[in-house]
Order: C-alpha cells, then structure tokens, then sequence
C-alpha cells in the first residue's frame, strides 16, 4: 500500500515561523487571528510532510519547545520567507512597472546634477520612483525586496552575500575650519587635537557620523558639539563664521569654499567615504536600470580622470 503524500503551503510557513519565536500557540494563533486548532493542524502537516517531530510540549504544558529538527526547519525556514517576500514585492513592481532607486540626499546632490547633462538622462530618471533616506535605511529597504537599486554611502566598502555592489568613489574625510581659526595654518591634523574645537555636524541618519563616531572611539576626549544640520550649506556657513569646525568629505564640495579652510587628517586618522551603488544579486535588472547603471559608471570614470 503506497504511504499518503503530505501536503504543506506557504502558510504554515509563517505558523511556524512565529511559534519558534514566541513558543506559544495561544500567541500565535492570536497574531495571526485564528483558532488555536489552526495552529496544531498546520505543526501536524508539517511534522507529517518531514516525518518528524519538530516540537514538543514543556512539562508545563503552557509553552512548546523546538526540537533539533524543529531548530533547523527554524533557520531555513526565515530564509525561505525573507526570499518569498522579496519576490513578490518584485513581481509586483514589474506587475505595475515601478522601479523603485534609492537616493541618498548628499550623494543625490553631487551626483544628480552630472547625470542629468547626459542625452535622455531627464526622461529616464523621471521614469524611476526616487526614494529619499539615509544610506542605512536604504540598504535595509533594498534587502527587503521595497527598492531594485540603490545608491549608498560608507565608511567601509560595502560587502553583502546577498548584494551585487560596484564602488563608483571613495574620498576622504576632511577637518574644515574658517580662514581665521587657529587650525587653519595646518597642513594636517589629527582628530585627538581637533577634539579641542567644538563641531558642527551632519544629522545622525547621515554615514559621516559613523566616520565621527569611529574616530571619536579611538580617543579618551569628548566630542563637543554644538549643532546638527540636514545640510551641509548651512554647516559650511556655521564652519566660516567660525562658530565651529566640522569633519566632512569633499564628494560634496561646499558650495562656496571662500574663508573655508580644508585639512587632511594625519595618516593614523584618515577616514575615507565610499559611494557605490547596489542591487539583489538574483534581481532581473529592467533594461532601464541598465542603461542608469551604465550612466553611473561613466560619470565615475569621468570624474575619476579629472582633477579634484
């Protein structure tokens, strides 16, 4: 007699999911909003599809706990649901052709411009759904499944397993101060004496607060800072009227350098930002997204072979 085929779906996928977290049917069931026995059954098909038992009662009887079998079903299965969302918020961006590319303000602001001056560059990007945000919500929605590209900026090259990323630029991190601070006579500084003068910074969403924050780890000195800005026009202002001095990158030049000071930081210190944009590794680009990554790369290279 042939043994009966089990059957599972989707669904209880997600049941179970939820149980290896909370371990509780009551919790469950009440997540979900459904009865307790939706539950069970969902447990049982599973146990009967893998022919094992993947939970057990505690001797209280008032939560479960996994079994071996149950922990590694546990492990694949988040992969499994994580894989499962990001393929349908694909196909339903297809469905709807959207296509959704994460810009970054700051690397928006130096990049944007540049972009535009190419033929048919206008139409193309207006074509695209441009989403606004620091670099690491960014990346976090482009893992998710809610973007198809994006641009990003760090202070370490990006590495992901499940990312193809191509660097477009890396700059340094700079001290600027006005014409008539102190400082200004430096051919370079270390972060240790710049911690002496109070900053004016970037809001915390932006990546040059990782940079300040590393560097500010590295000694035992308390930052002093005075204001956080969205923008760097205004910082750069604040930085001229020698209010305070800021630690910025100069991918985004200032736009009026004049009573600016710029200073390397000293070899122990230098911090570099890196641009670089990305997408989901098994992604299927639109022909528009690779005609927008081409644009991207030719900009590089051609701001590459230009002087600073």
């Amino acid at each position: 007699m042939e043994k009966e085929v089990a059957y599972m779906n989707l669904r209880d996928f997600e049941f179970f999911h939820a149980l290896g977290e909370v371990l509780s049917f009551t919790q469950v069931a009440h997540q979900f909003g459904v009865s307790q026995p939706t539950i069970s059954h969902a447990m049982k098909r599973l146990e009967a599809y893998y022919d094992c038992d993947l939970i057990k009662k505690d001797p209280s009887h008032r939560f479960v706990v996994l079994t071996k079998e149950g922990e590694i079903l546990k492990t694949y299965v988040r992969h499994i649901l994580y894989e499962f969302t990001v393929l349908q918020r694909a196909i339903e961006h297809a469905r709807q052709d959207q296509v959704y590319v994460g810009f970054p303000p700051m690397i928006r602001a130096r990049i944007l411009p540049g972009l535009l001056t190419e033929e048919g560059a206008v139409e193309l990007i207006s074509s695209f759904e441009l989403v606004s945000g620091g670099s690491k919500a960014l990346l976090l929605k482009l893992l998710s499944g809610q973007l198809e590209f994006s641009l990003i900026g760090s202070v370490t090259p990006l590495v992901h397993p499940n990312l193809t990323v191509k660097q477009l630029y890396q700059r340094d991190f700079y001290i600027f101060v006005a014409k008539e601070n102190p400082l200004a006579q430096k051919k370079e500084i270390s972060f240790e004496e710049a911690l002496d003068y109070p900053f004016v910074l970037l809001e915390n969403d932006f990546v040059h607060t990782k940079a300040f924050q590393n560097l500010s780890d590295k000694y035992r000195k308390k930052a002093r800072i005075l204001f956080r800005f969205s923008d760097a026009h205004t910082i750069g202002q604040m930085v001229k009227s020698n209010v305070g001095i800021t630690l910025m990158t100069d991918f985004l030049p200032f736009q009026d350098m004049k009573g600016l000071v710029k200073i390397p930081l000293a070899s122990e210190d230098k911090v570099s930002f890196y641009v670089q944009y990305a997408y989901l590794r098994n992604a299927v680009l639109s022909d528009k997204l690779l005609v927008l990554i081409d644009m991207l790369d030719k900009l590089s290279q051609k701001d590459q072979s230009e002087p600073s």
